[in-house]
């Protein structure tokens, strides 16, 4: 006779954290940044050295008008909100102040110190707020893949549009086409994981080894399975994020782009640099092409290397012409866009330092979960 089923042992319940540590330590911090100020200064250095005299773009920045000063700074503020309601928009719960204070914040540090130092500040700052480390992965996620299409095709548009009217180098044509291709086939690879669970468990499950071994945790968490995890809750929550919020937060993406651009074009056009001397098709199609160029940021910010590819672009464009006016649209144009959120950043963190209302203990959550999300903010992965 069989015996009676005894009563069912109890699920386990899932593993949880509440603790993400930083992975690099102070030391290894200040040597990159000695390292990367060391390389900025060489960049610089030359980029002075090889385009005229330093007096002629001195003369430039001192003809920017009060009027142009006062509609570049308006609209650097607002590419920051826009930069912020991206962020409020995609972490349900945040409101566009905190979204400010925490994009400010994370703006500060990646300009400032060397890697995904950016992010990690953002998850930190969410996770202080009560938030998990999926919710900071899942708006990462989605806003950058966005992003990325945008830097990956707007090339295109710009050239076809400069065509029109001007002869475009096969250089810049190639280029353009080249990110047009990588951009589809980010598409296709987003598609396939939207409309495909098998695919998107190979997908989350190949990102997965090529995330651990660009961050060096091959031989723990996060394994494939965390990652194969995170890609099917991203699928999941992607279909909703894009019929809730697909519109607001692509036209708050582009609206990012174009007002650089725009600050752009108008710093070039403060310092001196006329129609007669380059076109705003031109104009564009720089922009596009260097963004598209430092989709990757080898030093913080881009700074130096972003310096040196507008310049070199623009003197290209002119024939050599308005060496000074150039190297003073672009000086005035990364003074704007890199050393402006490092001054709202600074504020941003004295917010968020003595704002103590907001913050309460951060929530245990899935040790899978935090742990892909640590490692793409390039945080110690918990065990």
């Amino acid at each position: 006779m069989a015996q009676p089923a005894g009563p069912a042992a109890p699920a386990e319940p899932p593993e949880t954290t509440d603790q993400v540590g930083a992975r690099r330590s102070p030391r290894d911090l200040i040597v990159q940044g000695v390292l990367t100020l060391a390389l900025v200064g060489l960049i610089l250095w030359l980029l002075l050295s090889n385009v005229g005299e330093v007096s002629g773009v001195v003369d430039a920045l001192k003809e920017v008008s009060l009027t142009d000063a006062i509609l570049l700074v308006v609209l650097l503020l607002f590419n920051q909100i826009l930069i912020g309601a991206q962020l409020a928009a995609t972490v349900p719960g945040l409101g566009l102040t905190r979204g400010m204070v925490a994009v400010e914040s994370a703006a500060a540090a990646s300009n400032v110190v060397p890697g995904p130092s950016g992010t990690a500040t953002r998850l930190a700052v969410l996770r202080s707020w009560g938030f998990y480390t999926d919710d900071f992965a899942r708006s990462w996620i989605f806003t950058s893949s966005l992003t990325n299409f945008t830097v990956l095709s707007m090339p295109v548009v710009a050239v076809i549009l400069a065509a029109a009217r001007n002869d475009i180098p096969t250089g810049v044509v190639i280029l353009a086409v080249v990110g047009l291709v990588v951009c589809v086939a980010a598409i296709y690879i987003v598609v396939g994981v939207v409309r495909n669970e098998a695919f998107a468990r190979r997908a989350g499950a190949l990102s997965g080894r090529l995330v651990r071994w660009g961050a060096g945790v091959t031989k723990r968490r996060p394994s494939d399975r965390d990652f194969e995890e995170a890609t099917l809750r991203f699928r999941d929550d992607l279909r909703s994020s894009w019929r809730t919020l697909g519109l607001r937060v692509t036209a708050a993406v582009i609206g990012t782009y174009v007002t650089q651009g725009v600050i752009f074009a108008l710093s070039l056009r403060a310092t001196g640099l006329g129609r007669d001397a380059i076109t705003i098709g031109a104009i564009a199609v720089v922009y596009t092409v260097v963004r598209l160029a430092t989709i990757v940021n080898f030093t913080p910010g881009g700074v130096g290397v972003t310096e040196a590819l507008y310049t070199s672009a623009l003197l290209a464009a002119t024939g050599g012409d308005y060496q000074s006016e150039i190297v003073a649209g672009v000086f005035l144009f990364r003074g704007l866009t890199y050393l402006g959120p490092i001054l709202l950043g600074a504020v941003s963190l004295l917010i968020w330092r003595f704002r103590r209302s907001w913050r309460v203990h951060p929530p245990a959550e899935p040790v899978g979960a935090a742990a892909v999300g640590a490692v793409l903010a390039d945080r110690e992965p918990p065990q």
